[in-house]
């Protein structure tokens, strides 16, 4: 019964991870921001009516409002409409204003370009599709509620919703590579690192060595494997700061700067508000010890934010 008392409380009582919230909202919007300008020059090249995209929406919207939005790339100016859609959402999210209508515009502009040309996408975009269904239900940056306000309840069912999401695709991914002979024989870096597809020029020559070929192979499977279990004991916090080390690699190594951005966006959405009250005054302690900085002034600072 406390099980589920504890369980009623935690959904009743109060919002969590507003700090991860705001974390994942600024990550999802800097990588949108990135790939944005990143793809713009090539805009009318990708997804206008002249253009390599192809795909459409109606699998998914059905034939009669599908073919209407279908509509909006048959023209130059519908593809930068879309852009600019997704460009003021995404810096809506980046500085917290009216974030639940941020996160629809950009829910809706990702969801079309992705069904113009779905060949450009990867795991990032995945993610990030399903975690912004998700994000439409959390309070809007700086509401507070009181408890056992339905907005309350729907906003800790969504941070649930995500927490369910990011430990099932690891804990799936983890179980696929671990039935993979290549993944059980800790060669499958080399064979990924060989593909161009896969890497950026010249990383193939560091995985010649066999310790960084069995090191990088083993440790992603181990710790996508374990990360369910990590994310409920004492190594939580280790565990995610290895995961943003393993993303940071993949950033660098095979150039997957959006989707390592988000995923990490995502790790530290784990950390609950109280995890990063005490982190931060572990860095305040041990920032107040350099000398030339007053104990007070830099705390009667750090208050007077928190109160802001």
């Amino acid at each position: 019964m406390n099980i589920f008392r504890n369980a009623w409380g935690w959904l009743y009582n109060e919002p969590h991870q507003l700090i991860g919230v705001r974390v994942i909202q600024i990550c999802i919007g800097v990588a949108l921001l990135f790939q944005l300008f990143t793809e713009l020059p090539f805009a009318t090249y990708l997804w206008g009516p002249k253009g390599i995209g192809w795909g459409s929406t109606q699998p998914v919207l059905g034939p009669a409002l599908g073919s209407l939005f279908d509509l909006i790339f048959t023209r130059n100016a519908g593809v930068f409409c879309v852009l600019f859609v997704l460009g003021l959402g995404a810096l809506g999210l980046v500085f917290g204003y009216v974030t639940r209508i941020a996160t629809l515009l950009v829910l809706v502009a990702v969801f079309l370009l992705s069904q113009r040309l779905p060949e450009i996408t990867d795991g990032g975009d995945n993610i990030t599709r399903i975690v912004l269904i998700y994000m439409l239900f959390l309070l809007p940056h700086r509401n507070r509620v009181s408890a056992g306000k339905l907005r309350v309840w729907l906003h800790n069912i969504a941070v649930l919703a995500i927490f369910m999401q990011i430990i099932v695709m690891y804990a799936s991914s983890g179980f696929a590579k671990a039935m993979g002979e290549m993944w059980q024989q800790g060669v499958a870096m080399y064979y990924i690192t060989q593909v161009q597809w896969f890497t950026l020029p010249g990383i193939h020559q560091l995985f010649m060595n066999p310790l960084i070929v069995t090191v990088t192979t083993y440790v992603p499977m181990f710790y996508q494997l374990l990360f369910p279990i990590a994310t409920i004991s004492r190594l939580k916090i280790p565990w995610i700061l290895l995961g943003i080390c393993f993303h940071l690699g993949i950033m660098i190594l095979m150039g997957l700067i959006t989707f390592s951005w988000i995923m990490i966006g995502l790790e530290l959405f784990f950390i609950s508000d109280q995890e990063y009250a005490m982190i931060w005054n572990n860095v305040l302690r041990l920032w107040e010890k350099f000398p030339g900085i007053p104990r007070t002034t830099f705390s009667e600072k750090v208050k007077r934010e928190k109160v802001s």
